[in-house]
């Protein structure tokens, strides 16, 4: 079984975001207004799969000194140009905020009728926020150097894994020299990188998300990359836009035993217990958070009332916010950051929080503003407003981004939800995905049936006893903080959440399985988790992952999740000689149909640091 051992933390670019709903005026105040927090912990990325390209929607998070930031992606092949002629296109973070809000799985507990009896109710809300041509010198292909949003952006290619960290040092593009290696085996399978850097006057307040597309068919996260800047069991969350239900082809499934979860926070150990859940299928699994149709998910990323001529002549930056907050456009960071670049807030008032100067402003373009929100507008128009050039921005980075991907997800099948915790020793192969349209959906709200339990002449519940799906029934105590504060104070944090597994509800994995591209789950039995993922370094797109004979010579499952002494010994049985290759390259050119040939490795170590690494 693998360990986990300590490392620096690559941490998730974290952002809040209001419902697409209408909103009174005055009620939050508006886009500097937050009312929802999200969790800060997770590597997110999207990929859409649509008329044989893969379009990779990746957030980026960075801490540190601005003009060291730099960001590495290496890709099977150039990516497709956007309509403006750049490599890549800056994306939203309302994209995420939306997914985070519609498929972040959920518990909660159905308590049945016990006289005056009464139990603590807690509900877990988010389980898991025209360029230069290049040259050629040094052994570098420069295929090309441009900008886009607050980016420098540089697409090279070559042989030498050296030469390219020369390259990129010598540019800006912050490498550490450890890098080399790895960067090497992506150069020798003729990769393409691209890389980002901070523009001169831009801050690492000013990132965003970014979006490449790829003229391929079936998506890879290189992962390996980001071993060498990675905290102890770094969360991953990929969503999959396709034809049918996603699933991991090199890496193993696994289920949770829903009663090592503690319920009774509403989930607030479920990290814990998702990355025990890997380790116990041998550090290489994934779990399903929820797969639906996404005629069954209604998501809507954009507003039918978000037209951009409707800025047209506004001159008045608080007529123009209040016409933003009235088409109810996206409250986010990346919004936030727009307003302030564009309504400057002068030195005169640097004291006064960005949430009463802004909101102020905006309830005055409203008519609600008061003598002292006039002041704060007659600043901003002192300081210069440009209507015409926010409202650019505001259709180029948020209104025709989200409209796209908007109509993408009305016309696809299936979203999926697949959730795994990697530390830098697990990260040794690059997870593959493919789709398999006999699977079902996969729901992400989880329920248990609970009766309180109180003693004689009390009214709230010391005990309580859950009965899951399963038919498995705990009776657990009820904590004393929580017997009154929990329906009051909302759910627990889950930034601080618990890191041990309930007492007699067992072992935290479930089930472990391997999930083809077509027909039901592959029982596997834990004690052979470490022999079975070996064999899926073979897998190839195209191909069954596991060959009649292995899958004859498995054994019987005989894991028992609601042990509380598991069986850990390995059962040796007959695989295959050969390892495959780990890297996003392993399924090879003229692979057999179905999600196509050469895979595409599009994510890999996020932001680099002289002598600090990101969070």
């Amino acid at each position: 079984m693998f360990k986990r051992s300590s490392f620096a933390a690559l941490g998730a670019l974290a952002l809040m975001l209001t419902a697409v709903t209408a909103t009174p005026a005055l009620a939050c105040g508006g886009f500097f207004c937050f009312t929802q927090p999200v969790d800060q912990s997770a590597e997110r990325i999207l990929y859409v799969h649509e008329n044989g390209t893969i379009t990779l929607h990746v957030q980026i998070s960075y801490k540190g000194d601005d003009q060291n930031f730099s960001w590495l992606l290496p890709l099977t092949k150039e990516p497709v140009k956007t309509a403006e002629g750049k490599h890549l296109a800056v994306g939203s973070d309302t994209i995420f905020q939306l997914l985070e809000q519609s498929t972040s799985p959920t518990f909660y507990l159905n308590w049945k009728n016990n006289g005056n009896c009464y139990g603590p109710q807690c509900y877990l809300e988010d389980a898991t926020a025209g360029g230069s041509g290049g040259g050629k010198g040094n052994g570098v292909d420069v295929l090309a150097q441009d900008s886009v949003g607050p980016y420098d952006y540089a697409l090279l290619q070559g042989t030498s894994g050296a030469d390219i960290i020369k390259w990129l040092n010598d540019n800006k593009f912050v490498q550490p020299a450890a890098t080399e290696p790895l960067i090497q085996s992506y150069a020798q399978k003729s990769y393409v990188f691209l890389a980002l850097k901070l523009k001169k006057d831009n801050s690492a307040g000013d990132l965003v998300p970014v979006t490449v597309t790829v003229a391929e068919d079936a998506p890879c996260l290189p992962i390996r990359l980001t071993a060498l800047a990675t905290q102890p069991d770094m969360p991953i969350v990929a969503w999959v836009l396709d034809k049918a239900r996603a699933i991991p082809k090199n890496y193993l499934h696994v289920e949770l035993n829903e009663a090592a979860v503690d319920w009774l926070t509403g989930g607030g150990n479920y990290k814990s217990v998702v990355s025990k859940a890997v380790d116990q299928g041998s550090g290489h699994a994934f779990l399903t958070e929820m797969a639906k149709k996404t005629a069954n998910l209604q998501i809507q990323f954009a507003s039918p009332s978000w037209d951009v001529s409707k800025f047209a002549g506004i001159t008045d930056p608080a007529k123009f916010l209040a016409k933003m907050f009235e088409m109810q456009l996206p409250r986010t960071t990346q919004m936030q950051n727009l307003i302030k670049k564009y309504i400057k807030k002068p030195e005169a008032f640097k004291d006064v929080p960005d949430s009463e100067f802004y909101n102020c402003i905006q309830n005055a373009g409203s008519g609600f503003g008061n003598s002292e929100c006039k002041k704060y507008v007659d600043a901003a128009v002192a300081a210069g407003f440009d209507g015409a050039a926010l409202a650019k921005d505001l259709n180029d980075l948020v209104i025709k981004p989200l409209q796209t991907l908007d109509a993408q997800y009305k016309s696809a099948g299936w979203l999926t939800r697949l959730y795994t915790t990697l530390s830098a020793e697990e990260m040794t192969k690059d997870p593959i995905f493919a789709v398999n349209p006999d699977l079902p959906e996969v729901s992400q709200q989880h329920s248990a049936e609970a009766e309180p339990i109180c003693e004689e002449g009390k009214t709230q519940a010391t005990q309580v006893k859950i009965t899951f799906k399963d038919g498995f029934v705990l009776t657990l105590p009820v904590d004393s903080n929580a017997q009154n504060n929990c329906g009051f104070f909302g759910p627990v944090d889950i930034q601080k959440s618990a890191t041990n597994t309930v007492v007699g509800g067992g072992q935290p994995l479930g089930k472990l399985q391997v999930l083809d591209e077509s027909g039901a789950p592959i029982p596997i039995d834990q004690s052979v988790a470490d022999q079975v993922d070996a064999e899926l370094n073979n897998a190839v797109v195209g191909q069954p992952s596991l060959s009649p004979l292995f899958i004859s010579k498995l054994p019987k499952v005989s894991w028992d999740p609601h042990t509380t002494k598991p069986t850990t010994t390995t059962k040796p049985f007959a695989t295959t000689d050969s390892v495959g290759d780990s890297g996003c390259s392993a399924a090879p050119h003229g692979s057999p149909a179905g999600l196509g040939a050469l895979l595409l490795g599009l994510f890999a170590a996020a932001a680099w640091l002289r002598g600090r690494k990101p969070e």
